[in-house]
């Protein structure tokens, strides 16, 4: 029965206690909360390819089938060994199902749950927190201090030095999610091989949030319900795929946090069009920024985030099919904008 706030978290992920065997990891930053769910896993099971050690659930799946989890929880891998389970909650309760596992905990298996913010007496935190075998965890969004820490750590492993302009630069271009700021410093050390010290040229080169106007205007666009005639002109003139897809994912995130914040404040809309402006975004309508903090859910946004890094992937390993990728998943964003 833990409960470790963010600034905990790290020296608690270092030396997990065995007897922990159910984590809820939980927060705004999802790149945050699917890192340290990962690394939980990686530090219990040997390998997670081998689909007998490791196996993921939908909350939706468990919610309708609570037996289910206890089916998977106690299934013994073919060779032995341990297992572990990552479920990603929904909208649906799956109080049950869990309450079954506190009750008879599995004997080598982990169970790691991933859910966005929680408040204080949200029942599965509850749970949770004061369950024997239980951890929950949170997740707060990188702190500059934070993120001065996770530049440090990537420029000495890399051997690199920085000025201070450049430092600058990158600080400010990190922060909106800790998979998309490793994303980014990891593209930094790439991009600087065979050099050692960097500028702020190198910064701009590469960093994401120097996407143009044009992308921003047409991924906007599509989390409207629009595409058509825009994404043909871009691509037409020769644009990026892959920075497009990406511009996607950045404005997912940051609407994605403006609803929480909107939510967070009983539905007042002035603090997510604040974060909206501070991510960049204020070319847009504020009418146009409205409508859409009022129609997304973060639930339905933090369902896309999967799609858009796939499709990221896949745009980068096969140039051959970066269009296309971009295409499917902006029509899909923009199809699920219309039906809301």
């Amino acid at each position: 029965m833990v409960a470790i706030r963010t600034r905990e978290a790290e020296r608690f992920l270092s030396a997990i206690p065995e007897d922990i065997f159910l984590f809820l990891i939980y927060g705004p930053d999802a790149g945050m909360v699917r890192e340290r769910a990962l690394s939980i896993i990686n530090k219990r099971i040997d390998d997670r390819r081998d689909p007998f050690q490791f196996v993921q659930i939908s909350g939706e799946a468990i919610a309708a089938d609570p037996l289910l989890l206890l089916d998977e929880a106690n299934t013994t891998p073919l060779f032995g060994g341990r297992r572990a389970i990552l479920i990603e909650t929904g909208t649906k309760s799956i109080l049950p199902a869990i309450n079954s596992l506190i009750a008879a905990p599995p004997d080598a298996c982990a169970i790691v749950l991933t859910a966005a913010v929680l408040k204080k007496d949200a029942p599965m935190r509850k749970l949770i927190e004061g369950a024997k075998g239980g951890a929950a965890i949170e997740c707060q969004e990188d702190t500059a201090q934070d993120l001065n820490g996770l530049i440090d750590r990537t420029l000495r492993e890399a051997r690199l030095t920085a000025t201070p302009e450049a430092r600058g630069l990158l600080l400010n271009a990190l922060g909106e999610d800790r998979l998309m700021s490793r994303s980014e410093l990891a593209k930094l050390v790439l991009y600087m091989h065979g050099r050692s010290h960097v500028e702020a040229t190198d910064i701009e080169a590469i960093i994401a949030h120097a996407a143009s106007i044009a992308s921003d205007r047409i991924v906007a666009a599509a989390f409207t319900g629009e595409t058509g005639l825009q994404l043909e002109a871009y691509f037409a003139h020769g644009g990026d795929p892959s920075a497009l897809i990406f511009g996607a994912l950045r404005y997912l995130i940051a609407l994605h946090k403006a609803r929480i914040s909107m939510e967070r404040e009983g539905g007042r809309l002035e603090p997510g069009i604040s974060i909206m402006m501070r991510a960049g975004f204020g070319f847009m309508h504020r009418s146009l920024l409205e409508a859409q903090l009022k129609a997304w859910t973060a639930m339905r946004l933090n369902q896309l985030r999967e799609p858009l890094r796939s499709a990221q992937t896949q745009a980068r390993a096969h140039a051959a099919v970066a269009q296309m990728e971009a295409e499917r998943v902006l029509w899909r964003v923009a199809k699920i904008a219309r039906s809301k």
